[in-house]
């Protein structure tokens, strides 16, 4: 995937630069997450250990994103990048090897892959080139989506910033424990919710939600995007109409930094409703953390399905 980065704003970094020294203990953590869901988690397991910041606003679309001046000062200033993994942050690569800071190199240990350990769904196969659209070559980066992948996800995380502040490794711990015990009983609840839902068969713009899906029981019929970044085409569209009146179903997802222009075409002919949802924490009111974020969407989509 290409990002645009404004040249301007990487001599102005690399003019800036300084060399990161390291931090006495005492201080506190300096943690800079790439995606507000990585941020979302970070905060509940760093709480009153340290600062995290976030690279990007929530509600801004990370496909497609220009880096200002401003994220780039808190890539200088982190100690500790918590990033995905996968490619659905690869546009911070060179921002990083422009600000002289090794610490958060890939490799360097100062980064954290969330993703570590985590089965990946959708990983493809074969040749890969521009006509397939912006495609995930190492698989669905949208795992966060799915509360049950927490446990590695958190313990990835916790492990990384143990690594660099071994002091702060029992509370780190104590933090985690307490925030998964939070996310278990919400999930008892979201579970609840979509009882009367398993195997409802919902659409989605762009391909973000198969863990979401594979969390509470429901199933992929399609995706409106069939090439990430691509126009749908005509065939593709009247394809995926038919099996929606065929199979019933009723509801659209659409994140809402894409246009929603197919998407209420689709809806128009097969009878379905477009459901505009916030795919990251803190893109709509009240939702900035990763339960309130999870409960907005399980409370739209469950009362979507419901009419």
């Amino acid at each position: 995937m290409l990002t645009r980065i404004g040249m301007a704003s990487l001599a102005l970094l690399t003019l800036a630069t300084v060399m990161p020294r390291s931090a006495p203990a005492q201080e506190k953590l300096r943690v800079l997450a790439t995606l507000p869901d990585l941020w979302a988690i970070t905060r509940a397991l760093v709480r009153d250990l340290g600062e995290v910041q976030v690279a990007t606003r929530p509600g801004q679309n990370p496909h497609d994103l220009e880096i200002r001046p401003s994220q780039i000062v808190l890539v200088k200033r982190a100690e500790i990048l918590v990033r995905n993994g996968l490619d659905e942050d690869a546009w911070i690569d060179p921002v990083i090897e422009s600000s002289g800071n090794p610490r958060l190199l890939r490799g360097a240990p100062g980064v954290v892959e969330a993703v570590r350990g985590l089965t990946i769904l959708k990983i493809r196969s074969g040749p890969i080139d521009r006509s397939l659209g912006d495609v995930h070559p190492s698989g669905n980066p949208h795992f966060t989506l799915d509360p049950g992948t927490l446990p590695v996800v958190t313990g990835n995380i916790v492990a990384g910033l143990a690594r660099l502040r071994p002091d702060l490794a029992d509370r780190l711990e104590t933090n985690r424990r307490a925030f998964l015990d939070e996310v278990a009983a919400a999930t008892q609840r979201w579970n609840e919710a979509f009882a009367p839902y398993r195997g409802a068969p919902v659409v989605s713009y762009h391909d973000s939600w198969p863990y979401f899906y594979r969390a509470f029981g429901l199933e992929e019929l399609g995706v409106i995007e069939d090439r990430p970044g691509v126009p749908p085409s005509p065939q593709h569209l009247a394809a995926l109409i038919r099996q929606m009146r065929e199979r019933r179903a009723r509801v659209i997802l659409v994140e809402n930094w894409y246009p929603a222009d197919s998407a209420m075409a689709v809806a128009r002919a097969a009878g379905a409703r477009v459901l505009l949802v916030p795919q990251s924490p803190g893109a709509a009111k009240g939702t900035d953390t990763y339960i309130t974020h999870i409960d907005a969407l399980v409370q739209s989509v469950t009362r979507a399905l419901a009419e």
